[in-house]
């Protein structure tokens, strides 16, 4: 090992989160350890922020909740080497336990591309994300231009590849939870 790396952080899923609530910055955990997370640009967050509002405005707040960048998805909790994602935005199911800090039954998860992200990182998060059976939808935004790529399960499988809508006219529907994101909206200037 060189002098100057160190030894990756690890800890169970637990730790993690009580962890990283006193951190400044984004952490991930993946397979038990720990992984910081790149800053966002303006507009990656200006996405993110849109999506976000968009769907809270669509969803039933008495089923869904819409959560933003800081509420976790669990993958495998309880597996020693527990995964903690941090989806841009994340619609699950509505719970009355409020010092929640994650959850395991994410319905619809959005990505946005980053500077240090590129659609490979995504495919290969989807890979833990479809390991919870609750999810229907996982959908990945460019930042800059209006596109989507867009994996709905259907019949408890999960396309190869997935739809892409581009341009401004283009709309992705997220039938799991009776919305729709308007591309124009989301992209505007």
């Amino acid at each position: 090992m060189q002098r100057n790396q160190r030894r990756p952080l690890r800890m169970s899923e637990d730790q993690f989160l009580a962890w990283a609530e006193n951190q400044e910055g984004r952490y991930e955990l993946l397979r038990g350890e720990v992984l910081m997370q790149a800053g966002a640009t303006r507009d990656h967050e200006r996405v993110a922020k849109r999506t976000f509002a968009l769907l809270y405005s669509q969803a039933d707040e008495k089923v869904y909740d819409v959560n933003k960048g800081d509420f976790g998805v669990r993958i495998r909790p309880g597996s020693g080497k527990g995964t903690i994602l941090y989806p841009d935005v994340l619609v699950d199911r509505q719970s009355t336990a409020g010092d929640e800090q994650s959850t395991t039954q994410p319905i619809v998860v959005i990505e946005v591309l980053s500077r240090s992200t590129d659609y490979e990182h995504h495919v290969q998060k989807l890979a833990h994300y479809k390991k919870r059976d609750s999810l229907c939808q996982y959908v990945v935004f460019d930042q800059k231009e209006p596109r989507a790529f867009v994996w709905t399960k259907d019949a408890n499988r999960w396309p190869e590849r997935p739809e892409k809508i581009e341009g401004a006219d283009g709309v992705v529907a997220l039938p799991s939870i009776a919305a729709r994101l308007h591309l124009a909206e989301i992209y505007r200037s």
